[in-house]
């Protein structure tokens, strides 16, 4: 950086340019880069890694870097797949980990102070020990940072009780080039919060965060199922969700992950051809033989049978655990096989162990992916064929299901081929495309990063022209990962939604400036209410408060000022960057996707709620609980809690 002054931000900000740092911030885990270093290219080298401490020196990084034009990359702990934090040639890399303080548990809010650098399972851990805990567990857990979460707006293993991790965010303290601003309950302005979160650091640099977090869990109940098909097991896993059991896991592996994961007593063993290829692509050899005949294998994978495994589990307060944990076992057994204990402990205890295994297969002549996708479950089957057959042209592919909540599920698809950067982009610009064209969102919790870019900027066709205003107005120069995220597409302006009711995946789309009276007559005669009830319109009730494991808008038709639409697709918990779906004027709203629930279902209302006791809905100054163990948890909240 020949002519730039280092010497001035050295003496305010621990800085480091040697050759072995920067290349450790070059990139991150986004498998195009891997691939590349195996194809011999080096990735662009920043120029210089700054480790600020504290607030005052990451103002005084992008204050210099705002002077001297300098590139800033926000970076965590390096472990996204997406190559949103990759540096680029000649930047500033902040490396967030110094900041590491984790405050005292607020206990009346149920709150904590928390700075970006934290990993995730040291905030864990120091949660723990005040008797808390944040459950937000996703499997990079020991190489991610709370910064990290909160930028990619990711999702945990058990996001299905606790929701994804911008629902755990409460606020935020934000330094942009321009200005510190702050976000949620600690808003002194207009409220960013919905930008920030997913934001990937374009619209500043996050400093602190507010968390929300729950008692350490009292009682875990953790079970295995075999079923004859993924349709049964997604069935079962509908019924389950829309039964109010809240589940702290409910993971379904496909066949081929079933059989080539080795999940103990989940089904029966592979054809012995099968057998051997898979082998070949879990073994030692080299990959290049098996995997340039993808759909000989993804053919004889499919041959191999339909039984699949699927993981259940809950956890908290030990009566409500015992409660759920019996009703959802019924529900799991009208179909599934009950396989005992054993495949729930033995994957609780290896939850964490997937992200270490991918690289050896890039140095045996292949690479392999992983793809997240999400949709009601309407949807979910024609997503999961579409994405399938676009990844199976050239790759051999497995899924998992997880992440599922009330409306829908996410699928996470593993795939791996072999070829060059080629091969691998054409399986990704398909793939892409079938996501999209089946109505499902292109990402549910690995973030955008460079890999979804375009895609999610189509996904989010419209939202560009504000999200850009805002970054002009907050990062004037464009400094923050300049050329990343929501570039501009040239799309035509897309219909609105017709209105319509989805019983499958208990939603109905509405026209947001109807009357209640009409609105709510109308569902009622198709044996349906709103699961957020409100007296006014919908477009005016949108940014209410909601429990964190709960949707309360998944898609919306909104006219921008400029006279563009823009849809919001409606699936469960977008990944696809920031989520503004309720941050419009209320005028701007054309429809609404909302959830319903069934007017003719059991529904019991209590005056307050038991300690994990998750209800249905807030009517009038109490609490409605829903579904087959309402009676049960309705009478414990009635039960006076007794100290020990």
């Amino acid at each position: 950086m020949s002519g730039i002054d280092l010497a001035s931000l050295a003496r305010r900000v621990e800085l480091d340019t040697s050759v072995v740092e920067r290349m450790a911030h070059a990139r991150d885990l986004w498998p195009r880069s891997t691939l590349s270093l195996v194809e011999g290219a080096l990735p662009p080298s920043p120029a210089l890694v700054a480790f600020p401490a504290d607030e005052e020196q990451v103002r005084a990084a992008l204050d210099w870097a705002v002077v001297n034009r300098v590139a800033v990359i926000p970076w965590g702990a390096g472990s996204g797949v997406c190559g949103a934090a990759a540096g680029m040639a000649g930047s500033l890399v902040l490396d967030m980990k110094r900041m590491a303080r984790v405050g005292e548990v607020d206990a009346a809010t149920a709150t904590v102070r928390v700075q970006p650098g934290v990993l995730g399972q040291h905030f864990e851990d120091a949660l723990e020990r005040q008797g808390w805990a944040c459950r937000h567990s996703p499997s990079s857990i020991w190489c991610s940072t709370v910064g990290g979460w909160a930028a990619s707006r990711s999702a945990g293993q058990f996001s299905s009780r606790y929701g994804k991790f911008d629902d755990m965010v409460a606020a935020t303290r934000v330094v942009a080039p321009a200005r510190t601003y702050r976000t949620g309950l600690w808003c002194d302005g207009a409220d960013l919060h919905p930008w920030v979160l997913g934001g990937e650091g374009a619209l500043g640099v996050i400093t602190e965060l507010l968390v929300r977090v729950v008692p350490v869990p009292g009682a875990r109940w953790l079970r295995g199922y075999r079923f004859p098909s993924v349709a049964a097991a997604w069935t079962a896993m509908r019924e389950l969700m829309q039964a109010e059991l809240h589940p702290c896991v409910l993971r379904l592996y496909d066949a081929v992950d079933t059989r080539v994961g080795g999940r103990g007593k989940g089904a029966r063993s592979s054809p012995g051809i099968l057998k051997g290829l898979t082998t070949l692509v879990t073994g030692e050899m080299s990959l290049r033989l098996p995997l340039s005949l993808p759909r000989l294998l993804n053919a004889l994978a499919r041959w191999g049978g339909e039984e699949c495994v699927l993981v259940a589990g809950w956890e908290g307060d030990p009566r409500v655990v015992e409660i759920l944990s019996r009703h959802g076992h019924d529900i799991l057994t009208r179909e599934g096989a009950d396989l005992g204990a054993e495949p729930g402990e033995h994957w609780y205890a290896h939850r964490h162990d997937v992200s270490y295994k991918l690289a050896p297969i890039f140095s045996r002549g292949a690479f392999a992916d992983t793809m997240e996708v999400a949709s009601t479950w309407s949807r979910l089957p024609q997503l999961d064929r579409a994405v399938r057959a676009a990844l199976g042209e050239e790759c051999f592919v497995m899924a998992h299901y997880s992440h599922a909540y009330r409306e829908g599920c996410s699928i996470y698809f593993t795939f791996a081929g072999a070829g060059n950067l080629d091969v691998y982009d054409r399986t990704w610009a398909r793939a892409l495309i079938a996501a999209a064209s089946a109505g499902g969102t292109v990402a549910h919790h690995h973030g955008v990063g460079q890999a979804k870019m375009e895609a999610c900027a189509r996904e989010m066709a419209g939202i560009s022209k504000a999200f850009h205003e805002l970054k002009r107005d907050l990062d004037p120069l464009g400094i923050l990962i300049p050329g990343r995220l929501f570039p501009e597409v040239d799309l035509p302006n897309p219909a609105a939604p017709a209105p319509s009711l989805d019983p499958l995946s208990q939603v109905a789309t509405l026209p947001a400036q109807q009357g209640a009276p009409e609105r709510d007559a109308a569902l009622a005669r198709e044996g349906w209410a709103l699961r957020y009830p409100t007296e006014l319109p919908l477009s005016r009730s949108l940014a209410g408060p909601r429990p964190p494991w709960d949707t309360r808008l998944l898609g919306a038709s909104v006219i921008g000022d400029d006279g563009r639409r823009v849809v919001f697709v409606d699936v469960p918990r977008s990944g696809a960057g920031p989520d503004p779906r309720a941050s419009f004027p209320a005028r701007a709203y054309e429809t609404v996707t909302v959830p319903i629930v069934r007017l003719a279902d059991d529904a019991f209302t209590v005056d307050t709620l038991a300690q994990d006791v998750r209800p249905a809905r807030r009517v009038g100054t109490g609490w409605e609980i829903r579904g087959p163990a309402a009676p049960e948890l309705a009478r414990l909240c009635q039960v006076p809690e007794t100290s020990t």
